[in-house]
């Protein structure tokens, strides 16, 4: 059994208290609807046959069948809003932990190697957290609901008319098992399908636009657009197979339910016409039998969501490593009185590639020079980055720290992170620094003007919607949260990008001056920002 689904019912079984509360005020409010309805139907056709004549209508008790009725309304009512407020209370106890251990699990996959950065990937990973998180609401409850309350319905039958449970056992196996077992394989399964073509439709769609002049400079355009009028061709039929296979099963189960509810009538007017049940009675086993279905129908997608939920935790689970990965770098003692790297014949592929990136690279990195990585896109100089981080780990060869320890290495990646959240929390990441500090980095990077605009300065909602800092500002966020971090190894990929050449050249030369005796090395394509001393990585 995969981890995460073991761990989602630990983590509901610490929750059992409130879950069984949950689950216990659900089976209130079904069987008391059913009841409801059950007991109005008879209530109403007794007192029906009591006004026929004048001493049956003054012997006839009005007053308990209708407390009960009332007592009936007041339990579904007060189940209902308790069902849900129990319910949604351990499901949220559940998923505050259960999201904590998953993205946990997210975080040791080796996102570097195998980026989760395509429509399908991402929007398959939200689908799964949904279905994983709705287990004990939508499946365990109205499952375990929908299953009591048929066996109640035929113990009920039997104690009227034995012969018409009998009868019933059939068609409510059907309508309990073989009916949801019959959506998930012909609805469910193809609709899986369906998320998937139109997640591959979009991709396509999208990386036609995004190549449309090269695809037309080299004549492959029309071979796109025939590929991608093919793949929405194929949605759409999946789309019609699916709306097809919804509405034979709904015609199934409602065939079913006919059939219970004439066999209820066959069966209930042999029995009135033996003297084996009253008139009044038949008719409220009709309305029993419709309540047991609107139960049985609401349940009925309880199969289907907990195997949903149940292969999305599966499928959760195979992206987490079974361990975290090594850190193959090695750190020693300081040997020198400056720390330096030294990069022994390193290779490194991507798993999806079929040459390696980096080959036999060899170099020594000292805290004497800046080193930058100039060499065309494609070579490798992220990825060297990334080994040096520690974010990727090499396939093979050595790569010795002297005189530095792990959490002494700070990385800039590319692409800037911009947090829902204020400028001093983009600027802290959940460290300890005064406002004295902020703003002597947001200076450094020529920020602190921008900074002094915003409406409540170091307290400013950043994001969409909001204050949403340009490129180039992001680039300069990144750069005063590698200040502010202050390591003995910084790495810094395109940090320039986005802002004009003078402004560059003055934060690079505050940076020189903050940053002596540090190893620092960038991957950048203007090399008109290099000094003089500054030393070229060859890839």
């Amino acid at each position: 059994m995969p981890k995460l689904v073991t761990r989602y019912f630990q983590l509901l079984w610490q929750q059992r208290g409130m879950a069984s509360l949950g689950l216990l005020l659900a089976i209130i409010t079904a069987l008391s609807g059913i009841a409801l309805l059950a007991v109005s139907g008879w209530f109403i056709s007794a007192t029906a046959v009591a006004g026929l004549t004048l001493s049956a209508a003054h012997g006839f008790n009005y007053f308990a069948p209708g407390a009960v009725v009332r007592g009936l309304s007041i339990s579904r009512t007060f189940g209902r809003y308790g069902e849900r407020l129990a319910t949604h209370e351990a499901t949220f106890r559940v998923i505050s932990h259960l999201r904590s251990d998953m993205f946990a699990a997210l975080a040791r996959h080796n996102w570097q190697e195998q980026p989760l950065n395509s429509h399908e990937a991402s929007g398959r990973l939200l689908d799964d957290i949904r279905h994983a998180e709705a287990l004990y609401l939508s499946a365990l409850v109205p499952g375990f609901v929908m299953l009591l309350s048929s066996l109640l319905y035929l113990a009920t039958i039997a104690l009227f008319l034995p012969s018409l449970a009998l009868w019933l056992i059939l068609p409510v196996f059907i309508s309990v098992v073989l009916i949801p077992m019959l959506y998930l394989q012909r609805v469910l399964q193809p609709q899986n399908n369906l998320h998937q073509q139109r997640n591959r439709q979009w991709s396509d769609a999208h990386s036609l636009f995004s190549n449309l002049r090269t695809l037309i400079l080299f004549d492959r355009l029309s071979h796109q657009g025939e590929t991608l009028t093919d793949s929405a061709h194929l949605a759409d039929t999946t789309e019609q197979q699916t709306s097809n296979a919804r509405q034979q099963v709904l015609i199934i189960n409602q065939l079913v339910h006919a059939a219970m509810l004439l066999l209820v009538l066959w069966q209930g007017l042999n029995g009135l016409a033996a003297g084996e049940l009253a008139g009044t009675l038949v008719f409220m086993l009709l309305l029993l039998t419709l309540g047991v279905q609107e139960v049985i129908v609401t349940g009925s997608s309880a199969l289907a969501a907990f195997a949903l939920g149940y292969k999305a935790l599966e499928r959760i689970d195979q992206l987490s490593p079974a361990k975290p990965q090594r850190d193959l770098r090695l750190f020693n003692e300081p040997k020198h009185h400056q720390p330096h790297i030294v990069m022994q014949a390193v290779q490194y592929r991507y798993p999806s590639r079929q040459a390696a990136t980096l080959s036999d690279f060899n170099a020594t990195l000292d805290a004497d020079h800046w080193y930058w990585l100039t060499s065309p896109s494609g070579q490798g100089k992220t990825t060297l980055l990334q080994l040096l981080a520690g974010r990727l780990q090499p396939q093979q060869g050595k790569m010795t720290y002297t005189g530095l320890t792990a959490n002494q290495v700070a990385m800039m990646p590319q692409q800037v992170s911009l947090l829902q959240g204020t400028l001093r929390f983009n600027l802290c990441l959940h460290h300890d620094f005064s406002d004295a500090q902020l703003w002597q980095a947001l200076q450094t990077v020529e920020l602190n003007d921008w900074a002094k605009q915003l409406p409540q300065q170091l307290d400013t909602w950043l994001g969409a919607g909001t204050q949403l800092p340009s490129g180039g500002e992001l680039k300069r966020l990144g750069l005063a949260r590698l200040l502010l971090l202050d390591r003995s190894v910084i790495l810094m990929d395109e940090p320039t990008a986005g802002i004009d050449t003078e402004r560059s050249q003055r934060i690079l030369e505050r940076l020189r001056q903050r940053w002596s005796q540090r190893i620092i090395v960038i991957s950048s394509h203007d090399i008109r920002l290099m000094a003089a001393d500054d030393k070229r990585l060859s890839l």
